[in-house]
């Protein structure tokens, strides 16, 4: 919440797990990549088992300006917080302090902006922007940019307010 302040952004929640595909390449998005995705995760039954996996991203077109306009809304103004939810000593109580708990839906990654005062605005909507193919056993999962980026457009002037 400081560093938000601090540099005039707000803070933006992402709460998931380390084995969801749908959290890695989320914030890989978020980081503005666009073609390789590595993917390493643990089973909290065996935290010490990793797997890894690497997922390329398959676009018919060039999707670079797409990449670098959501990370750079993302850089320009969010501070986002990664919790895990099998991981994270105080996730729980970030969820029920900011009043995100009730928002809180059946899956993951459950994306929130929070006001300046930590209170929870918007739900940053991931299930609208995925997209999934698969082929075989080279398959991929990701977002559609425009639409992520909308999302996070609107739940940014949501905390604003």
């Amino acid at each position: 919440m400081q560093k938000a302040a601090d540099e005039d952004k707000v803070v933006l929640v992402s709460y998931g797990a380390e084995w969801c595909i749908w959290c890695h390449v989320l914030n890989a998005y978020l980081a503005g990549e666009k073609t390789k995705f590595d993917y390493v995760y643990a089973d909290p039954s065996a935290p010490d088992e990793i797997y890894e996996a690497t997922l390329y991203e398959r676009e018919k077109r060039d999707m670079s300006d797409e990449a670098s306009a959501l990370n750079a809304f993302v850089r320009d103004h969010f501070v986002v917080v990664h919790i895990d939810y099998f991981f994270a000593p105080n996730g729980d109580r970030v969820l029920e302090t900011s009043g995100a708990l009730e928002h809180l839906g059946d899956g993951i990654p459950f994306v929130f902006a929070v006001s300046a005062s930590g209170k929870f605005r918007a739900v940053v909507d991931t299930d609208l922007a995925e997209t999934r193919r698969d082929e075989d056993f080279d398959w991929y999962r990701g977002y559609d940019r425009t639409k992520l980026l909308s999302s996070l457009k609107r739940a940014y002037q949501a905390a604003l307010q």
